[in-house]
């Protein structure tokens, strides 16, 4: 019973890849004649296989480079990712063989060989070339154009749904309304190229030169665009939710209206951007370069902003409650009347800021740089500020009840008008240098005491 009840379970687990069974290759090998034999990952470069049976054939990932194929029949064999560069296929039958992701470069075919358009069309761009050509809607599924030279052509319409360009030189190539879900375009290069509403979801534009790109209302959902080089690009109004940008380039890119909820920016350099409009809310952004960044009108709720670089910055009445700004370089930028209320600022950069009108009640700013920040009519209420940075800081109106300053640098701090309700001065350095002595209590028990 126990067994009954794990089946359904069992059956929903992932079956390991059959491998080559070598009594398959050496009856291939003596007769030819091995329909439906598992011949997966074999070696058969350079075979004689002339006339060979070889009808739903699992050749799937086959090295068959360079093999005598004349005449075979290859109906319904899986070929996916097999290695048929070289190979000779006139008078082969390969009617509805799988072959996505298969290597066609150089194939040898004749008016006799039975194989779908689209792949015959693969094996043209993969070994002539697809410079300048038009191929308007063209059915390129599953194809394996790895390394392709398709500059500037009309690729636009097309489908190109789990295809493979990585290397590919697409500089230049119109692929508007095109379908490249879950295609990889691994370090291309497609500098200028153009990609208006394509549908990338899922895809790879991992390490790709996308420089001057237009990507602006393409559905880039779930893609991979970690360390893409995205400078100058446009991708306004495009969806990028779920994306991964970690360590991407994206100096100088158009980002205005984009959705990029969620989306993983770590590292990633947006210096210069402009995301007025966007919608970052839970994305992790710790560590990113977001100098100069205009956040205007930015949904940046649930942020992780650790480490980030916002230097600078006008971040005047912004939303931050509660966010993690922990290590994040804020220095110079205007956070006028921002709230700030619960966020975590622990060792952040806050010299010469301007924190006028801000709300930061319960924030946490231990050890925070605030050399020089103007916090004046602020609100720092139960803040913790201990062994912050304050010297010469002024926060003159502000209210400071139930704040911690202890062990904090107070050195020439400007204090007028301030409420002190409940604050811990305790081990700070006080505005006239003098360090502030708190008598501690004293809680031993006498000797012979019972505690």
């Amino acid at each position: 019973m126990q067994f009954l009840r794990l089946l359904p379970l069992l059956l929903l687990l992932p079956l390991p890849a059959l491998a080559l069974n070598p009594n398959d290759l050496l009856k291939l090998q003596e007769s030819r004649q091995c329909a439906r034999c598992n011949l997966r990952e074999a070696d058969l470069s350079g075979a004689f296989l002339r006339q060979a049976n070889l009808q739903r054939a699992n050749l799937r990932d086959a090295n068959l480079n360079g093999a005598d194929l004349r005449g075979a029949y290859l109906r319904d064999a899986d070929l996916r990712g097999a290695d048929l560069r070289n190979a000779n296929l006139e008078g082969a039958n390969l009617l509805n063989a799988q072959l996505d992701g298969a290597r066609l470069d150089n194939i040898q075919t004749d008016i006799l060989t039975v194989l779908e358009e689209r792949w015959l069309l693969v094996s043209d761009l993969v070994t002539e070339g697809g410079r300048d050509r038009d191929l308007q809607e063209a059915d390129l599924r599953g194809a394996n154009l790895e390394g392709a030279d398709l500059r500037r052509a009309n690729l636009q319409g097309a489908n190109l749904e789990n295809a493979s360009l990585e290397g590919a030189s697409l500089s230049g190539t119109n692929f508007n309304q095109a379908n490249l879900a879950e295609a990889s375009l691994f370090i291309a290069d497609a500098r200028n190229a153009q990609f208006s509403s394509v549908n990338l979801e899922r895809g790879s534009l991992r390490a790709t030169d996308l420089r001057r790109a237009n990507l602006n209302q393409s559905n880039l959902t779930r893609t991979d665009l970690h360390a893409a080089y995205l400078e100058n690009a446009d991708l306004s109004n495009s969806n990028l939710r779920r994306a991964d940008l970690s360590g991407a380039y994206l100096t100088g890119a158009n980002l205005n209206g984009t959705q990029l909820r969620n989306v993983d920016l770590f590292v990633a350099d947006l210096h210069n951007v402009d995301l007025s409009g966007s919608t970052l809310r839970g994305s992790d952004l710790e560590g990113a370069n977001l100098q100069g960044v205009n956040l205007q009108g930015t949904d940046l709720r649930n942020l992780n902003l650790s480490n980030a670089n916002l230097s600078g910055n006008n971040l005047s009445n912004a939303n931050l409650s509660g966010m993690n700004l922990s290590g994040v370089n804020l220095s110079g930028a205007n956070l006028e009347g921002a709230n700030l209320t619960n966020a975590n600022l622990q060792d952040a950069n806050l010299q010469n800021a301007n924190l006028r009108n801000t709300s930061l009640p319960r924030a946490d700013l231990r050890r925070t740089n605030l050399r020089q920040a103007d916090l004046s009519h602020s609100n720092l209420s139960h803040a913790n500020l201990r062994e912050a940075d304050l010297e010469e800081a002024n926060l003159s109106e502000t209210n400071l009840t139930s704040v911690t300053f202890r062990d904090a640098n107070l050195t020439r701090t400007n204090f007028s008008n301030v409420h002190l309700d409940a604050t811990n001065f305790c081990g700070a350095i006080m505005p006239n240098g003098e360090v502030k002595v708190c008598q501690t209590l004293n809680l031993s028990v006498p000797t012979g005491v019972a505690p």
